[in-house]
């Protein structure tokens, strides 16, 4: 069994097709075959089927794609290391945040991580959470802060801090004040969402579900950008973490108000590859990320730490 067996058998899960794969791969497809019966004759046992609707994996073969993903990931990491420590390609580490926890965290970070790490090229992404979980897990990022982590073998999730979800208006709204709001309360509220399946939607519409109630969305929109101009203007109130809309409140534009009764919270995530233990730049920038945490918590109220 070879490194390059392991990626064909990945990709044609991938992809769900022999010959797209080997396309992709850009080899004949009867090779490709080869080296899947290959497989197959090494471990007794088929691997793949194919369907009317493609070439899936068998019970069997779900494990082994599982233990290839790992496989594959500790080889990548160790030829990394190896031409690190022989000076063919720089140190680097790769942090991956949110965009909420960018505005917040990211200079801190860097200015830490690259006075703690002389020599070491730094890395920062932003993008969504269920882009960074998958970054993680490809081996792009050494590090991410991501929300509703999910359990995999491929990562090591440590659960970091609560957020608190919050009513945001604009100032003169009939929902204009300082107290907490309940989530009946605001039950009648046009409100201005992300689009279904996001996170912040889910918690809300379950939330509501669970006492009876339905949000009255008026506007499902992809950009928090736009989320916060249809608030700005009067159009609708949201629910968002306040980390979301911090400047936009420091500067008088938007109101926020907690929410009780019940109250809202999503999960903060430290999230690494499972497959490898932590390098020296990687516990450094684990301790300096906790420190920045556990400020965060101290400055924002909204945050608490999760159990």
């Amino acid at each position: 069994m070879r490194s390059r067996q392991l990626e064909s058998f990945i990709l044609v899960c991938e992809l769900g097709s022999i010959s797209k794969a080997a396309l992709a791969l850009n080899i004949a497809q009867p090779a490709l075959g080869v080296q899947i019966k290959a497989l197959e004759r090494e471990f007794g046992v088929p691997l793949l089927v194919r369907t009317v609707t493609g070439t899936h994996p068998t019970p069997a073969g779900l494990l082994f794609l599982e233990e290839a993903r790992l496989m594959v990931r500790r080889l990548e990491d160790l030829k990394r290391s190896l031409r690190e420590v022989a000076g063919q390609v720089p140190r680097t580490l790769a942090v991956g945040l949110t965009p909420s926890l960018s505005g917040l965290l990211a200079g801190r970070l860097m200015e830490r991580l690259h006075g703690a790490l002389p020599g070491v090229e730094l890395k920062l992404f932003e993008e969504l959470s269920h882009a960074l979980i998958g970054h993680v897990a490809s081996g792009k990022l050494d590090l991410a802060l991501a929300y509703t982590a999910p359990h995999s073998r491929m990562l090591h999730r440590e659960a970091r801090l609560n957020e608190a979800l919050c009513l945001i208006t604009h100032p003169g709204s009939r929902f204009d004040g300082t107290g907490p709001v309940t989530l009946a309360g605001i039950a009648g509220a046009e409100l201005a969402m992300p689009n279904e399946g996001d996170l912040v939607r889910r918690l809300v519409t379950d939330a509501m579900t669970a006492r009876g109630l339905v949000p009255n969305v008026a506007f499902s929109l992809e950009s928090m950008q736009a989320i916060k101009d249809m608030v700005r203007r009067g159009l609708a109130c949201a629910i968002l973490p306040h980390s979301a809309v911090a400047e936009d409140i420091q500067a008088g534009a938007l109101v926020i108000r907690p929410i009780v009764e019940p109250p809202l919270m999503r999960t903060l995530f430290l999230i690494r590859p499972a497959v490898t233990e932590p390098n020296a730049a990687t516990a450094q920038a684990l301790r300096i990320i906790d420190d920045l945490l556990d400020e965060l918590r101290r400055e924002d109220r909204n945050f608490t730490v999760a159990s």
